[in-house]
């Protein structure tokens, strides 16, 4: 069996994948370089974020939090969720629906990647094959989303200077969640889990009650609607769908390391240098 890492060298690989899973913030300023670009795939990026909080909410994070929670407070915390979120475009100044999407879009996306940063850390006091496998995993769910966050707070009127900036500190949470889990050890999974389903209502706040909405501004009809609004929907809800299947089968569940609260033959140290 794997030892799990300690000393700097936890500390070191957790921070170089909470790295690797920030710089996907950048990943729609590099794409999407010219306006030309921005005008004509803003709106299908849009349709892929909405499949793709959708698909996470509903494929990914809740059925992992029901596993690990159960079912009612599982439903609980999603609804939770839900409802904070819809609060807060409630109390955001009106007549700013873009703004105030585009607020709670790098909320939902901080929040998400708290979960992620806590999760890297405690993968990598397991075994540094589970941590790779984890950070993977994550860069493989954060290439979809963080195009849709950029057309996201692009459409809502952010330059893309300043959408990248936003990304990129909506991102750094990952750092903030990776600290708590290499403070706290074993101790930051439970609020990990209540976490994920936290989060899953707030996602699907947003898809289905700010952004779905606001796809109007952007009609197309017959193919066109076909070709990029439905199949953006669908191919997020699929890439959710494929990496929850991938997830189960590799033993990784969103909220859970399976070893991690394993007896271990020595005291597992969680400070920032070797063992005595």
């Amino acid at each position: 069996m794997s030892v799990g890492l300690d000393g700097w060298g936890w500390w070191g690989a957790t921070l170089v994948g909470c790295a690797l899973v920030a710089s996907m913030a950048l990943v729609g300023p590099l794409v999407l370089r010219n306006p030309g670009q921005r005008q004509r795939w803003i709106p299908p990026l849009l349709a892929l974020a909405i499949g793709v909080l959708a698909g996470d909410a509903l494929l990914h994070l809740i059925p992992h939090a029901v596993d690990a929670l159960g079912l009612a407070q599982t439903l609980v915390l999603a609804g939770s969720g839900f409802g904070l979120f819809a609060t807060l475009r409630r109390l955001l100044p009106p007549g700013h629906r873009r703004g105030n999407t585009a607020a709670l879009s790098l909320g939902g996306d901080a929040l998400h990647n708290l979960g992620d940063g806590a999760l890297i850390a405690l993968a990598f006091a397991t075994s540094p094959v589970l941590g790779i496998a984890t950070v993977v995993a994550i860069l493989a769910h954060e290439l979809p989303q963080e195009l849709g966050d950029y057309a996201i707070l692009v459409d809502a009127g952010y330059s893309p200077r300043e959408a990248a900036q936003a990304n990129l500190g909506s991102a750094a949470s990952v750092f903030v969640g990776a600290l708590a889990g290499l403070v706290a050890g074993p101790a930051a999974e439970p609020a990990l889990q209540w976490l994920s389903p936290v989060a899953a209502g707030g996602f699907l706040y947003l898809a289905l009650f700010a952004l779905l909405p606001g796809l109007r501004r952007h009609p197309a009809r017959g193919a066109r609607w076909w070709r990029l609004r439905a199949l953006p929907v669908a191919l997020g809800l699929g890439a959710m769908a494929g990496l929850a299947v991938a997830e189960t089968r590799a033993g990784l569940d969103h909220g859970h390391v399976h070893g991690i609260d394993a007896p271990a033959e020595a005291p597992r140290n969680f400070a920032p240098w070797p063992r005595g």
